[in-house]
């Protein structure tokens, strides 16, 4: 009877064969700017010129200053890089902004350079000329 019990215990609780993996995290949504810095140190920019959010759609990197949005910027992402790809085209020439993302959880890390190589980690070190942005998710 017991063995049953286990048995039964254990197939109710293990996940479906049907249960693929799960998606990788989205960034699509709105996001308030937690800090920005420019080869380690903060860059100002959220002291000069503020960032009320940030909006992400599928396509588009929308910056929203004093309740106006901004035309945006079409982007692409690809998770399956490592780090994962953003791209950023403002233009829509095919030229412009490559960064590198991080998703943890409410927490967004976007790195890039202002020369526009693709930095390779998620990361803004001193005396570097690498951007980094961290943004947390607007609660609904």
């Amino acid at each position: 009877m017991h063995t049953l019990l286990i048995g039964l215990a254990i197939s109710l609780g293990a996940p479906s064969l049907k249960d693929g993996p799960k998606p990788p995290a989205s960034p699509v949504g709105e996001w308030t700017v937690e800090a920005s810095v420019l080869g380690g140190k903060s860059d100002g920019i959220l002291e000069t010129s503020p960032i009320e959010k940030i909006v992400i759609t599928a396509d588009r990197w929308i910056v929203v200053r004093n309740g106006q949005a901004s035309p945006g910027s079409e982007m692409t992402l690809d998770p399956k890089q490592d780090p994962p790809h953003l791209d950023l085209d403002p233009g829509g020439k095919g030229s412009g902004t490559k960064a590198v993302y991080k998703l943890e959880g409410d927490t967004l890390m976007v790195a890039y350079t202002i020369n526009g190589d693709r930095p390779t980690k998620v990361e803004s070190p001193p005396d570097s000329q690498i951007r980094m942005m961290t943004l947390k998710r607007v609660k609904k």
